[in-house]
């Protein structure tokens, strides 16, 4: 049977049933994204607004957007075939318009090929030095003493850490698979959509994140009202990515990722555009 077919289930902590890849991973997901609060730095969510998701994996991230912003006009993109059918099937029961696309989002139009972790699909990724990094961070996680106390009591609630003996599991955790996916341009599915403005572009895309931003155009930046971006190339990419939006009129903010208690370096960058800002 293949994974697409199996499509497990899970609840998340209020009840809610949803479809995952592996149920061992909505645990660490979900808290991460329903713990951060985008309006203390500095983000706003209308409440119809659009937003775009570009790395969404199984759509957690959507249905906390439909939570906040029961009017809005969502987006998600996710090329990993086992992640995109649970996002699939997750979009389908969040009321509400979210269009899901199997594709990653890049520099140019293409094909990119991909190591997808089907033991661990969010750490499916277009870069493999950097998800050797993702991968030796999580193993930190899992196996150091790094993790505060409240990872760590979202990882032993998974029952992950019941299994660290288990070397087959591990095994599993970390086994990768070559995936050929489909690549288009922010700018190309802008224009395909007729849209006007952003309120919100998250990108997460596992070490891809230069090459969405390099896929839009001088004329879509200052449609974009505000950015979502998780790093996972270092500091110098970081700060890189953190002065060119600032050049564009974006004021910044930027946080540590969970990952980073493993020694990841994983960072968020929040930025909005002020409103007196012109755009020249």
């Amino acid at each position: 049977m293949s994974q697409i077919e199996e499509c497990p289930s899970t609840t998340l902590p209020d009840g809610r049933n949803i479809h995952c890849v592996n149920a061992y991973e909505v645990g660490f997901g979900w808290h991460e994204i329903v713990s951060d609060d985008l309006t203390r730095h500095g983000l706003s969510l209308p409440a119809d607004g659009v937003y775009f998701d570009v790395g969404a994996n199984i759509g957690l991230f959507c249905l906390r957007l439909r939570d906040l912003c029961p009017e809005a006009r969502i987006f998600a993109f996710e090329p990993m075939p086992g992640a995109f059918e649970a996002l699939r099937r997750n979009a389908a029961s969040m009321g509400g318009p979210v269009e899901v696309h199997q594709m990653a989002l890049g520099a140019a139009p293409g094909q990119l090929e991909f190591d997808y972790f089907p033991g661990l699909s969010a750490l499916s990724n277009g870069e493999p030095e950097t998800g050797g990094r993702l991968a030796e961070g999580l193993r930190n996680l899992l196996f150091g003493e790094g993790a505060s106390e409240e990872i760590r009591a979202i990882i032993d609630r998974s029952g992950a850490h019941e299994r660290l003996d288990d070397e087959a599991f591990i095994d599993r955790l970390f086994r990768k698979e070559a995936v050929t996916a489909e690549v288009d341009t922010l700018e190309r599915v802008v224009a395909r959509h007729g849209i006007d403005t952003i309120d919100l572009l998250k990108i997460d895309t596992e070490g891809q994140e230069r090459a969405v931003l390099d896929g839009i155009s001088p004329a879509l930046w200052p449609r974009i009202r505000q950015l979502l971006v998780e790093v996972h190339r270092g500091e110098e990419e970081l700060h890189g990515m953190r002065a060119e939006l600032e050049e564009r009129g974006y004021r910044t903010v930027v946080d540590d990722h969970p990952m980073a208690q493993g020694g990841a370096p994983v960072f968020h960058i929040y930025a909005h555009r002020p409103q007196d800002f012109q755009h020249v």
